[in-house]
Formats: C-alpha cells, sequence, structure tokens
C-alpha cells in the first residue's frame, strides 16, 4: 500500500474548508457491494460503514463544518446512513460528477477553495481538481493521486474519512473543541 501523502499547501487550504463532499464506494465503504436477489425481481444492496468514520462525521458537525454525499450510484444504505450522521447534502446516482460538483457549490454559495472532495478513483478526478483540498484515501487509484493534497493513512470504508475529517478539524485549531468534551 502506497504511503500517506501530505502537500506542503495542505493544512492552509484545510483552514479554508467549510463543506466536505465524499464519494461513497471506496471512501465511506471499502467498495465491496453486496447485492441480494430477492423475491419478485427485487435486489437488495447492502454496503458496510466504519463507526469510526461516523464519530469523525458527527466531530465534524460538532464544530461547524458541512458535509454531504456525491457518489455516481444510488443505494437506500447510503440514504439512511447519511441521514443518520445529519449530513445536508445526498447526491446519487450522478453521472457527471462535475456538474453535480458545480450544482451544489452554486447552491451552498461557496468558492472551490472552501470545499473539500474526497475521492479514490477516476470518476472522481474532476471534482479533486475542482476543489480547494483534495483528499484520497490509502487505496486512491494511483492515477489521482498525483492530484490530491491529502492521502490518507487509512483505506476507504477502514479509517479513511476519519483521519481527513481529523486533519480538517485541527488545521483548523478546532479539535480542543472535541477533546473538551471528553476531558470534562
Amino acid at each position: 500500500m502506497p504511503q500517506p501523502y501530505t502537500s506542503p499547501d495542505a493544512k492552509e487550504r484545510a483552514k479554508r474548508v467549510e463543506l466536505i463532499l465524499f464519494d461513497v464506494d471506496g471512501v465511506l465503504t471499502d467498495g465491496q457491494i453486496l447485492i441480494i436477489p430477492g423475491s419478485n425481481g427485487a435486489v437488495h444492496e447492502y454496503k458496510t460503514f466504519n463507526v469510526q468514520d461516523g464519530v469523525g462525521l458527527t466531530f465534524a458537525r460538532r464544530v461547524g463544518l458541512r458535509l454531504g454525499i456525491l457518489t455516481g450510484r444510488t443505494s437506500e444504505s447510503v440514504s439512511v446512513r447519511a441521514k443518520e450522521l445529519g449530513m445536508e447534502i445526498i447526491e446519487q446516482g450522478s453521472l457527471n460528477k462535475l456538474d453535480t460538483y458545480q450544482k451544489i457549490r452554486e447552491q451552498v454559495n461557496l468558492a472551490d477553495a472552501q470545499i473539500a472532495f474526497m475521492g479514490d478513483d477516476l470518476q472522481d478526478l474532476p471534482c479533486l481538481r475542482r476543489a480547494g483540498l483534495a483528499i484520497g484515501p490509502a487505496n486512491s487509484q494511483q492515477d489521482i493521486r498525483q492530484y490530491c493534497h491529502l492521502i490518507t493513512e487509512h483505506t476507504g470504508g477502514h479509517g479513511a474519512v476519519r483521519d481527513a475529517l481529523e486533519f480538517i478539524i485541527r488545521a483548523q485549531g478546532k479539535w480542543d473543541q472535541i477533546m473538551a468534551r471528553y476531558l470534562a
């Protein structure tokens, strides 16, 4: 597995972030999809999510960061998990992620520099190139790693999201807010 990476300007970029958008498969999950045929032609799709990533998402919301999902697939399990974690943006089934990214950016009235995007594969590249902070999990495809300001220590679905969120929260000087709750 390639080594984690932090660009020289990653911390400064992280200080400006107000919204973090995540791809799902390979980022919030390990990329595995369990598909089980049901009765009458129904198909059930299952994904697993990492609890520590979920805690990190809760921390991010607690310090005022906005969170969203931007993914090419559509899955009810993603909708359920995103709502459970209070993510305000849930964009699934995006055939052109850059168009959807631009739509989101306009809706939330933020500049690219204020948005972080975390993706792992080529379909994420246009958003990674546009976002102010481009993040890839350790399992990112080689061709996108060169466009990322941060490559996490952990792989997607195994703590990568937590790594990224802690990096941003610490860069913004807000980690003490998180710790204070547990040290009281």
